[in-house]
Parts: C-alpha cells; sequence; structure tokens
C-alpha cells in the first residue's frame, strides 16, 4: 500500500523510499494513528516548515512552486513535483523577485482515494509499526494477549 499509494515518492520507511517529506521512520513517539490520518487527507491542515513549499515568483514573471531542496549563496534548488519524477530546478537568486511560503502542502490530497478502507487501514498499521510486520499492530484485532485457546 505504502508504494501502491505512492507515499514511496516522497517518504522513506524502513530503508526504502525518497527522503523528500518526513522519514516516518522516525515519527514523534507521540504521534496517534488519528494524527497520520489526518496528515494524509489534509496535508495542508498543518506543515512542518521544513517540508513546506515555497512560490517563487521570477523577474520574468515565471512562478516555481515547490520544496527546497539546497539552498546556496547564488541559487535556490526547487522540485516542483516530486511525484512526477522531474528534476529539480535551479533557480538563479539574481532572477528571484520574490519568494513566499506556500499555503498548501507539496503533498497531494486524494492519496487514498484509490485506497478500500482496509488498506487504508492497513497502511497506517504500517506507518504506526515503522514497516515492522512483527509489531502488535499487524497481529490480528482479535488478539488479547498469549492465545486463549482462540483460533482464527
Amino acid at each position: 500500500m505504502f508504494t501502491v499509494a505512492n507515499c514511496i515518492a516522497c517518504h522513506k520507511l524502513g530503508g526504502v523510499g525518497t527522503e523528500i517529506g518526513q522519514d516516518l521512520t522516525k515519527l514523534d513517539p507521540k504521534t496517534k494513528t488519528t494524527d497520520i490520518l489526518r496528515d494524509i487527507l489534509d496535508p495542508s491542515a498543518k506543515i512542518d516548515d521544513k517540508y513546506r513549499s515555497y512560490v517563487f515568483e521570477m523577474e520574468s514573471g515565471k512562478i516555481v512552486t515547490g520544496l527546497i531542496l539546497e539552498e546556496t549563496p547564488k541559487t535556490v534548488k526547487v522540485i516542483e513535483n516530486p511525484l512526477a519524477k522531474t528534476q529539480p530546478v535551479v533557480l538563479k537568486k539574481s532572477q528571484i523577485a520574490k519568494r513566499e511560503k506556500s499555503p498548501t502542502s507539496i503533498m497531494p490530497k486524494g492519496l487514498l482515494d484509490k485506497l478500500t478502507r482496509e488498506e487504508i487501514l492497513d497502511l497506517i498499521a504500517y506507518v504506526m509499526a515503522k514497516g515492522d510486520a512483527k509489531h502488535k499492530l499487524f497481529q490480528g484485532s482479535h488478539d488479547h494477549g498469549q492465545g486463549h485457546g482462540h483460533n482464527h
């Protein structure tokens, strides 16, 4: 699911994926399943500044919106759409007229549209478990301790 929903285009989990967004293996221990779901359904509600995209207005009138990958004294390297696998754009600072924080997350909405409810729950369990299949979240919801003769 992590791959199907394209999470892998921007996130790393268990050493797989791309580190454009947050490495999901290193989530805040206080993160709840509802937080993860909210972040996926409405990515723009709460954007960590580290992963905020910016709108650059060039002197030519061109608008470039994207995530800053790297900044040097003379240039800014920006990725416009991580899902499109496009090459980052290098903007010359001397040609940037204006730079503003974008109110919209670079993380697209609707990522879960092609998943079923079960798949969404599995995906969130996977993220919460940091990709560890032995994690308690994967041991089935009917598990009440050390097998009291339950037959699954």
